[in-house]
């Protein structure tokens, strides 16, 4: 089997040695990045520069590479590349490739921010109130966070006090939007779904530190208030594959803040846990099914990111299997 971590970037890297212990002795890992300085490489088998993802020739890339390479499965850790890749999840399907990302619906609501709060509002489920004209905002309470509609990794957020820090960064780029501070504490639910958009594996977890929009300190809990709401919210949204969910609770009280179709940051803690949702993915890829759905993560298992550097020779890094030498 060969599984295509798409975009493998920093993040990816660990989503690949998770994938690890599950593979056999000829099965592969291939990694993709638009730049040869990319440290996940380092934890896959191969791995190749393609261009950006929004240029015109990165989906004939993909294609071409997966075909040369016999790719079996992809798999995403970038918003832009899920979007990306979702619009051609059929081409994927009609080449025998599993994709263990979302259809192009779910992936665009999800990247919609003004979108994805509508839909959970008209399903009973809470979320900031958010306005995407000043007009809307009006009567909102400060502070207020103004954010793109469809921004990525906590980029160009901005904290408005006063009514003309509002204008200003209301205006900084085209298609903002504007929400209100929720109160309470952040948390995030991991969720692991099916191909028919059944969740089969969760994690809960406590965000403890975050660093340029990643979570990176964390500690899993488990509230079956919180796990059964988790549960609900991904048999609506109906997204295949991980998805990360970052909320605010406030006593029993919990509200939506959006919603990743992808692997997210906080998922490592998720996996030391006992989460591990690459075996449910590859039981998919395996058998078209999940053989055993998984809940029964512990509580009380915390995650520290750190940093890793890497270095050595440049024949080590660059070399030629790679295919970036």
């Amino acid at each position: 089997m060969n599984i295509l971590v798409s975009c493998v970037g920093t993040r990816g890297g660990y989503v690949a040695e998770f994938f690890r212990p599950h593979m056999g002795p000829t099965d592969r890992i291939i990694g993709t990045a638009n730049s040869a300085w990319t440290p996940g490489f380092q934890a896959c088998d191969a791995g190749f520069v393609l261009p950006n993802v929004d240029d015109l020739d990165y989906l004939p890339a993909v294609f071409e590479l997966c075909d040369r390479e016999q790719i079996d499965a992809v798999v995403c850790v970038e918003d832009y590349d899920v979007s990306k890749l979702a619009e051609a999840r059929t081409q994927f399907v009609d080449r025998g490739i599993v994709p263990l990302f979302p259809s192009p619906a779910v992936t665009e609501l999800a990247r919609d921010k003004y979108r994805m709060c509508t839909f959970l509002n008209e399903n009973g489920i809470a979320t900031p109130r958010t306005a995407i004209s000043l007009e809307e905002a009006s009567d909102f309470v400060y502070p207020l966070y103004v954010k793109p509609r469809r921004g990525h990794g906590s980029n160009q957020i901005f904290l408005a006090r006063t009514e003309r820090e509002l204008a200003v960064f209301f205006a900084y780029a085209p298609d903002m939007i504007i929400q209100e501070a929720a109160p309470g504490e952040e948390i995030n639910i991991q969720l692991c779904s099916d191909f028919d958009g059944r969740p089969v594996g969760m994690c809960v977890l406590r965000k403890k530190g975050m660093r340029h929009g990643e979570t990176a300190q964390a500690e899993t809990f488990r509230d079956p208030a919180v796990m059964d709401f988790g549960l609900r919210l991904g048999e609506l949204l109906g997204a295949t594959g991980p998805m990360d969910v970052d909320l605010m609770q406030d006593g029993d009280r919990l509200m939506v803040l959006e919603a990743n179709t992808r692997f997210g940051g906080g998922y490592p803690v998720s996996h030391l846990a006992g989460a591990d949702f690459p075996k449910l993915l590859l039981e998919l890829v395996r058998f078209g099914k999940v053989l055993e759905p998984h809940f029964g993560f512990a509580a009380g298992v915390v995650m520290l990111k750190g940093l890793k550097i890497m270095g050595g020779p440049s024949d080590h890094f660059f070399r030629d299997e790679l295919g970036i030498g």
